[in-house]
C-alpha cells in the first residue's frame, strides 16, 4: 500500500473512531488497519492515536499530521475537481447548523454572492446554540464557536467573535455604570441560559486574568432576545460585536468595561462539516464560500 493509500485510510480511523469502522469503510480488516498505523507510526516515530479504555484519541502530534493528510487529501479532491465539473452543475440543497445570531448577522447578508455564484443551490438552516449532530439532524455544514472534539468532523479555523458589555442608557441612568467586573455581581445582568462558558464572563487588568460567575436576572437561550431585553433597559448583557454593533454606533446601547476585556481561543468561530475528499460539489461550494468570507482578518 502506498504512502497515499495509508493517509487514507489514517483519516478513517480519525473520522469513523474507530479501527474496526475505518476497515469496513475502506474494505480491511480491523487487524489490518491497526497494522497499518502501527506501520505509519513507526515510520513517523511518533504515536498517532493514544488508546484509552477501548477508545482511541488523536495525540498532538496526530492532530497535526490529521491537519496536513486533509490538505493533502483536498488536493487530490480539487484537481479531480478542476477538471470534473463546472460551476452551473453545483445544485442541490445544503443544510447549514449554526446560531440565530450568527445566521442573521454575519451569514445573510453574504448569502445574495453566494447564490449569484451558485443560482442552482438551495440552503436550508436549521438554527440552535447547541453543538450540532450532524447524522441525526441531516446537516452538512455547521458553524460554531470553540473547537470541536469531534473525529468525525473537520474544524476550519475561521475569524474570532469579540465581546462586548454593553446597557441600554435607561438603565445606566438608573442604575449607574459598573466601573469593576466585580460590580457585575451587584447589577441586573442578563444572561445565556446554555453553555456554561457563555455564563462566565472572563476579564483582564494588572493582576491578570479573572472569572466572574454573573448572577442571572432575566435568561435566555438566543441572543437576540437578550438583546432586546437590554434595549428595553432591563439589564447589562454580554453580546458578540456583531450582534450589537448598530446599537452601539446609534447609541441605543452603551459599552461597558472596555479595558477589561479577555480573548479566548473558545471565542474563535470554526467550520464544521465532514470528511473533505468526501464532500458533494454543492457542499463543497458552501464550505470554501464560508470560509473566505468568516475568515480571520489578515494582520497588517
Amino acid at each position: 500500500m502506498d504512502q497515499f493509500a495509508e493517509m487514507l485510510v489514517f483519516l478513517a480511523v480519525v473520522e469513523e473512531g474507530s479501527f474496526s469502522a475505518a476497515g469496513r469503510r475502506r474494505g480491511l480488516s480491523p487487524s489490518a488497519v491497526s497494522k497499518l498505523i502501527a506501520r505509519l507510526e513507526a515510520r513517523l516515530h511518533v504515536r498517532l492515536f493514544e488508546r484509552i479504555a477501548g477508545t482511541i484519541r488523536l495525540t498532538q502530534e496526530g492532530e497535526r499530521f490529521r491537519a496536513a493528510s486533509e490538505r493533502v487529501a483536498q488536493a487530490m479532491v480539487d484537481a479531480e475537481d478542476s477538471v470534473n465539473g463546472a460551476v452551473g452543475d453545483i445544485a442541490g440543497i445544503v443544510r447549514i447548523h449554526t446560531a440565530l445570531t450568527t445566521a442573521k448577522y454575519l451569514i445573510a447578508p453574504r448569502l445574495p454572492q453566494l447564490l449569484d455564484r451558485h443560482p442552482r443551490l438551495q440552503l436550508e438552516f436549521v438554527l440552535g446554540t447547541e453543538r450540532a449532530d450532524f447524522i441525526r439532524q441531516g446537516l452538512d455544514v455547521a458553524v460554531h464557536s470553540g473547537r470541536p472534539s469531534e473525529l468525525s468532523l473537520i474544524g476550519r479555523p475561521l475569524m474570532f467573535r469579540p465581546w462586548v458589555i454593553a446597557a441600554a442608557p435607561s438603565y445606566l441612568a438608573r442604575f449607574g455604570a459598573p466601573q469593576h467586573p466585580d460590580d457585575l455581581r451587584a447589577h441586573r445582568c442578563l444572561n445565556f441560559t446554555i453553555r456554561t462558558q457563555w455564563n462566565s464572563w472572563t476579564f483582564h487588568d494588572a493582576d491578570g486574568i479573572s472569572t466572574v460567575d454573573i448572577p442571572s436576572y432575566i435568561g435566555a437561550n438566543q441572543g437576540e432576545l437578550l438583546r432586546t431585553l437590554a434595549l428595553q433597559g432591563l439589564g447589562v448583557v454580554r453580546l458578540a460585536h456583531f450582534n450589537i454593533a448598530a446599537d452601539l454606533a446609534a447609541g441605543r446601547l452603551v459599552p461597558l468595561l472596555q479595558g477589561f476585556h479577555q480573548r479566548s481561543e473558545d471565542d474563535r468561530f470554526y467550520l464544521l462539516y465532514p470528511s473533505g475528499r468526501s464532500l458533494a460539489p454543492r457542499v463543497r461550494a458552501v464550505v470554501d464560500f464560508l470560509g473566505e468570507q468568516l475568515a480571520e482578518p489578515a494582520t497588517p
